[in-house]
């Protein structure tokens, strides 16, 4: 009998990320530069004639320079305009947000900075309903559950993925699904758990608590309490209420319709997961998603959090948190909340080359390389479902500015890269996949590292850095934009960053 092990070692190729630009590569606010460089030599030499080129050179050289540069990976104009628009906000004051408790809190909204502040949580049958009055959606969130999923052999995971990726299919074939975010938390715990279960065994048995095996078995819970690591598996379902607006106004129109549909939809997840073996732990509640953003904005709350009964579980809605928040000056890459610091990361480059089921499990378990603590860290993904119609025109689109940038680099005598040609196989293969049925979203991904200082930050920014190429991933930081980055991820609102 052959063994088929080796065809499930590295059956997944994520689609590459296309890198033609508007034209020749170049995003918009680069050509925007360069468009205005071009203008400003038609202008001077419509007035000067000839020498209009030298008495503009301090103006078109400048742009035509900012416009090729990059900076931490990002076109310099673009760069330009974040590093602007946070200024702009530190001379306005809304670079930190400090809780006022004297201030009326309305009932069952979140205290959040900036926008966010509007987004409402309801609460009905325990099930959260987080209503977004500004693009009106709704997102319920399911915690996920797959026993010792990187435990299983090669063709178990692959068959496990294959039915997880049936059920991410049939969300590009329905109306109304916004999007879908799956999000993992590492985080430290306790090992309450264990001594309860140890105090209950020693109990029944009978057995001395001054007997050396209880002892010794106790300060092995001691040693161990500082290596335990939590990690959470979460699912958020954002349903546009416009698109469902037929089905809302048949259940009678209003929130009370709008809970109810959430409720009809979380039951349909529920047992498209529970087919794909994907069990849904339970679905969170106000105090679980207060809790969620408590403990990521507040990293020394979050044991009091853990050791709390089951009657007193999770955050109030009101204790949501942050209750400082702050973009330093100057510190362009961290935000500092109550009692952490943060740096969030894009994931730009996913695996080249094919990647196993479960390729991610190194950033999942990553560790300090000098402590050898495990890095605690937000990681999300943001689905966004593209009808199979919608897909096919974007794909005829880029394929209309690659056969344009060939023309060009024709025209120039250039000969096109490795990379053009990687990018017009990407095209040809997602129309192929699309054709044969296939769903498309579009993606993006998100990695918020949380420290108690700036030291601890830069040792898990490097064993997050290791982890992420061992799996043949690339982040960069996003700059300038860390307190909206932060709001995106430690909050499941299934929300993304535009």
């Amino acid at each position: 009998m052959t063994s088929t092990t080796g065809d499930y070692a590295r059956p997944v190729r994520l689609p590459r990320r296309s890198r033609q630009g508007v034209v020749l590569g170049l995003d918009p606010w680069q050509v925007g530069f360069v468009a205005a460089a071009a203008l400003s030599i038609l202008i001077s030499v419509n007035g000067f004639g000839p020498a209009g080129i030298l008495y503009s050179a301090p103006i078109y050289l400048p742009l035509g320079l900012v416009a090729l540069t990059t900076v931490h990976g990002i076109s310099a104009p673009r760069m330009l305009g974040l590093w602007l628009l946070k200024q702009v906000r530190y001379s306005a004051g809304a670079t930190t947000q400090a809780f006022r408790p004297e201030h009326a809190q309305l009932e069952g909204t979140l205290n959040l900075p900036g926008a966010r502040a509007s987004v409402q949580v309801w609460d009905v049958d325990g099930l959260a309903c987080v209503y977004n009055p500004h693009d009106r959606s709704v997102s319920v969130t399911a915690e996920l559950e797959v026993q010792g999923f990187l435990m299983k052999d090669s063709p178990e995971r692959y068959d496990l993925a294959q039915q997880w990726a049936q059920v991410l299919a049939t969300f590009t074939q329905r109306v109304g699904i916004k999007r879908v975010t799956l999000q993992e938390r590492t985080t430290p715990t306790t090992v309450r758990a264990a001594r309860d279960h140890f105090d209950d065994s020693a109990h029944r048995s009978g057995i001395d608590d001054s007997a050396a095996v209880t002892v010794n078995y106790r300060q092995v819970m001691d040693a161990s309490e500082r290596f335990a690591v939590a990690h959470r598996n979460y699912l958020t379902l954002t349903f546009d209420l416009v698109a469902l607006g037929p089905q809302v106004r048949a259940l009678g129109g209003g929130q009370p319709a709008i809970v109810a549909l959430a409720h009809v939809e979380a039951g349909n997840v529920a047992d498209a997961l529970r087919a794909a073996r994907i069990t849904v732990r339970r679905w969170l509640t106000s105090r679980d998603i207060a809790s969620l953003a408590r403990t990521a904005f507040d990293p020394e709350f979050l044991s009091t959090v853990q050791n709390r009964d089951a009657e007193q579980i999770g955050v109030a809605l009101n204790a949501i948190g942050p209750m400082y928040l702050e973009e330093p000056r100057g510190r362009n890459g961290v935000v500092i909340t109550d009692s952490g610091i943060h740096t969030t990361l894009w994931v730009h480059e996913w695996p080249r080359s094919d990647a196993p089921v479960g390729f991610i499990s190194p950033l999942v378990f990553a560790r300090h390389p000098v402590s050898g603590d495990a890095v605690t860290h937000i990681f999300s993904i943001v689905l966004t479902p593209v009808p199979v119609n919608k897909a096919l025109k974007r794909i005829r689109e880029e394929k209309k500015v690659w056969r344009g940038n060939e023309k060009l680099r024709a025209k120039r005598g250039a000969d096109g890269s490795a990379a053009d040609e990687a990018d017009w196989l990407a095209l040809e293969k997602q129309e192929d996949e699309l054709v044969a049925g296939h769903g498309e979203f579009r993606y993006g991904a998100y990695l918020t590292i949380t420290a108690a200082d700036d030291e601890s930050l830069e040792q898990s920014l490097a064993g997050a850095r290791n982890s992420l190429s061992r799996a043949g991933m690339e982040a960069q930081i996003l700059y300038c934009q860390q307190a909206e980055a932060l709001l995106v991820n430690a909050l499941p609102l299934g929300v993304g960053m535009k």
